[in-house]
């Protein structure tokens, strides 16, 4: 019947009372958690090898270099222009002038010429200034004209030299203008005793103590000088030879036949040979006004009784020049002389520049100074 309540389950028969139970075994003490076992270790990562320098990139190469054009043959390297040497004249006076030395510079090549100036002070302070302004060199005697009615007195030449001591001459030497000195002219021309080769290179010794750089000079040709005992001279730079075709030995005109004695090129290798064997230089040079062979027939600078001197023609002057400037080591050309001023001897009227200034002489000693001005020295 749905509505029944339900009948209940009859109770089960009572269970007897339980044996006691053992008392319970202790319980023992919770081991420790035992340490965590550790997560093995990764096997550590090999070391790479280090890896090896990367090799240097090689520099890229250059670009080939063109191959030249063949270069063409070179030219030949000329030969150096020769410097020339100095050229002129003994004397120059009544030029000695802005105006007169452009005028000789002009109408002749010269560019040098020889004064005796034993003034210091106007020289130093007037001449020198206006040589040099002008382009000019000169060779000056220091020294008045010795006196030659007795002996050389070679102490008495050394006090007058000494005047120029703290003159200030030095800056012209230096700067080129005054390139020589001549110590003494006309050696064998004393009354009493001429000087010695010793003597010679005293007063040139006395030079160069005063003056290192100047050259020293004597004029007589080298074959007819004195000659010292050492065989050769020191102190003396060089032998002024001026050519004459009348043989003058020690100052005595000798061997002349008139028609001219002496032969240039013979002149000239001898006194070139005797100044080698010397250990001196050389400066050649022409007596023009007296040293001509007659052909010109205009009577000469000196007078005299024995016999007539006549001045170089024209064709002289070049002819024996050009054979003078043919030996080696000549460092100078200086002819005797071109002089505005001093009247000549033989006949007490003529004035040497008149002579000289004739058209053909004119050009002979315009073109002997060109050969100059290119010779090699």
């Amino acid at each position: 019947d749905p509505d029944q309540e339900p009948v209940p389950e009859p109770e089960p028969d009572q269970e007897p009372d339980p044996e006691p139970e053992p008392d319970p075994e202790p319980v023992p003490e919770p081991e420790p958690d035992p340490e965590p076992v550790p997560e093995p270790e990764p096997d550590p990562e090999p070391v790479p090898e280090p890896e090896p320098d990367p090799e240097p990139v090689p520099e890229p190469e250059p670009e080939p270099e063109p191959v030249p054009e063949p270069e063409p043959e070179p030219e030949p390297v000329p030969e150096p222009e020769p410097e020339g040497i100095p050229y002129g004249f003994w004397g120059l006076n009544g030029y000695h002038t802005a105006e007169g030395f452009l005028d000789v510079q002009t109408r002749f090549g010269a560019n040098v010429f020889v004064i005796r100036s034993s003034g210091p002070s106007w020289t130093v302070r007037t001449f020198l200034p206006l040589i040099r302004d002008a382009g000019m060199k000169v060779v000056l005697q220091m020294t008045p004209s010795p006196n030659y009615s007795t002996d050389f007195d070679k102490e008495t030449w050394k006090a007058e030299l000494d005047n120029w001591i703290g003159s200030g001459v030095e800056e012209f030497i230096e700067d080129g203008t005054l390139i020589g000195h001549i110590v003494l002219d006309d050696i064998y021309n004393f009354a009493g005793r001429d000087p010695s080769a010793a003597d010679l290179e005293d007063i040139a010794r006395h030079s160069k103590t005063l003056f290192p750089h100047l050259m020293t000079l004597v004029r007589e040709r080298a074959s007819n000088v004195p000659i010292p005992s050492s065989g050769t001279y020191e102190y003396v730079d060089a032998f002024i030879n001026q050519f004459t075709t009348v043989r003058i030995d020690n100052g005595e005109v000798s061997d002349f036949d008139g028609d001219g004695d002496v032969d240039v090129n013979d002149y000239a290798q001898e006194n070139a040979a005797a100044a080698e064997n010397l250990g001196v230089g050389i400066v050649m040079g022409l007596n023009i006004c007296d040293g001509g062979n007659g052909e010109s027939g205009q009577t000469g600078w000196r007078s005299a009784t024995h016999r007539t001197f006549y001045a170089m023609s024209a064709n002289e002057i070049l002819t024996y020049g050009a054979a003078l400037l043919e030996v080696p080591n000549v460092s100078m050309f200086l002819n005797w002389e071109y002089d505005g001023v001093e009247r000549w001897y033989s006949d007490g009227t003529t004035i040497g520049s008149v002579y000289f200034d004739e058209s053909d002489k004119q050009e002979a000693l315009y073109e002997l100074g060109q050969i100059a001005a290119e010779y090699s020295y």
